[in-house]
């Protein structure tokens, strides 16, 4: 359903010509190749993998229909749960389970956990030393002849003193199985983070007790909760509300890819808040009056950047990478700079920096690179929100992640903007 679901959103980016749309089709793809290979062996599994077999070969999006009505017409199993029947004295005994004989396999699914009356997200934004209601919904196929309780535990690698969250005990139900049990608890983030702190993770387990026997259990459903409890309120990366905002954003992005080292964001955050501290002046202060050169703007950029502690002496001018020279660069990481006298109104507009930008990260072994555009057109307008000129693109080719931040300049006196 997942791969269906990629493929459909595809199909929507195309129509709504959506930027990098083709990322969903590999998407797609990506998470067909690792589910057929742990299922292409499975008889129950069969009239899946020939209805998948036409996303191989799939070229437009007007071959999606396809595909879905292809899966949606492969019929699926239903669980049947048999009761078990009272023997009559004219029926013999079952024997007794051999030492050897398989134990039937339980099943204990997470269906559901809610924060606050909500539905629980890929993040969950808790704001710290305040108590939460968390609500948790499990299903359990059948229920242990020798067992009267089911405990849910919270585990973390983070310390104990950090957190409170609940655990659930549910008693032995009544009546026939499936069972869907509910139960609410309180939630507590002991501490704040930091802004380059990565989030809290928790996973619930499942046992029955007592814990004697070895009854297996499968755990199945969503489980894992990953929760940010950094105060937004007082966490201020730059000084503008809307850019910090948007920064908060970024930084959500760029930390969940996997395999990309987590010094890498917070080199990148370091570099976006001085940039954007600088964006937000530009606009108040109105910083950037007439035309500037690229290299006047480099030289301008240099300094602020080093003013900041945490980048300092760290700060690379014009080091080589990819047979080019980079304008800045921070332990390895490159800041390309651009100056345009053509009016910006979107990032989209700084796509032909891209591949430039992308071609000294890959050099440099970085998965991170940052594009700063200095718009010097004449404004004849007001200024736009400083924030709605910052946001992430990725250059398809290399799998680069390019933080864009445009800043205005030559921007209009306020007065002259009222005149007729």
């Amino acid at each position: 359903m997942r791969i269906v679901d990629m493929l459909t959103h595809w199909r929507r980016a195309v129509f709504d010509a959506e930027h990098d749309a083709d990322r969903y089709i590999r998407s797609a793809r990506k998470r067909y190749q690792l589910w057929l290979k742990e299922y292409e062996s499975s008889e129950a599994a069969a009239g899946l993998c020939a209805a998948m077999q036409r996303l191989s070969e799939l070229e437009s999006e007007e071959g999606v229909g396809e595909v879905a009505s292809a899966v949606a017409e492969v019929p699926l199993p239903i669980c049947i749960f048999a009761q078990t029947q009272k023997p009559s004295s004219h029926v013999p005994l079952p024997p007794l389970r051999g030492k050897d004989d398989p134990l039937t396999e339980l099943t204990v699914a997470f269906v559901k956990f809610q924060f606050d009356g909500q539905p629980a997200a890929e993040v969950n934004q808790l704001v710290a030393q305040e108590v939460h209601d968390m609500e948790i919904e499990v299903r359990v196929s059948r229920w242990p002849k020798d067992k009267q309780e089911l405990r849910l535990v919270p585990i973390s690698v983070e310390p104990k003193s950090t957190y409170e969250f609940p655990s659930f005990h549910f008693p032995r139900p009544l009546g026939d199985p499936p069972f869907t049990m509910t139960k609410s608890g309180r939630a507590v983030l002991l501490l704040p983070q930091g802004i380059h702190a990565r989030p809290f993770e928790f996973k619930y387990t499942a046992e029955f007790i007592p814990e004697n026997g070895d009854q297996p259990v499968a755990i199945v459903g969503h489980r894992t909760l990953i929760v940010d409890g950094a105060d937004q309120a007082r966490l201020q990366a730059c000084g503008y509300r809307g850019l910090d905002k948007k920064l908060y954003t970024l930084r959500d992005s760029l930390r969940s890819r996997a395999g990309v080292p987590q010094s890498e964001t917070t080199d990148a955050m370091l570099v976006l808040a001085a940039l954007c501290n600088l964006a937000g002046r530009a606009v108040q202060d109105a910083e950037f009056k007439g035309h500037w050169s690229e290299k006047q703007f480099q030289q301008m950029l240099r300094a602020e950047l080093r003013r900041y502690p945490a980048i300092g002496a760290d700060l690379d001018e014009h080091a080589y990478a990819a047979g080019g020279i980079t304008d800045l660069c921070l332990r390895g990481m490159p800041v390309e700079l651009k100056v345009t006298e053509d009016l910006i109104d979107s990032v989209d507009q700084c796509q032909p920096y891209l591949a430039q930008t992308a071609s000294y990260a890959v050099a440099k072994g970085k998965r991170t690179a940052i594009l700063c555009v200095l718009d010097c057109g004449l404004k004849k307008a007001a200024p736009i929100a400083p924030e709605t000129l910052l946001d992430l693109r990725v250059d398809t080719t290399s799998g680069v992640w390019i933080c864009v931040l445009v800043i205005q300049a030559n921007l209009a006196r306020p007065s002259d903007l009222s005149r007729r």
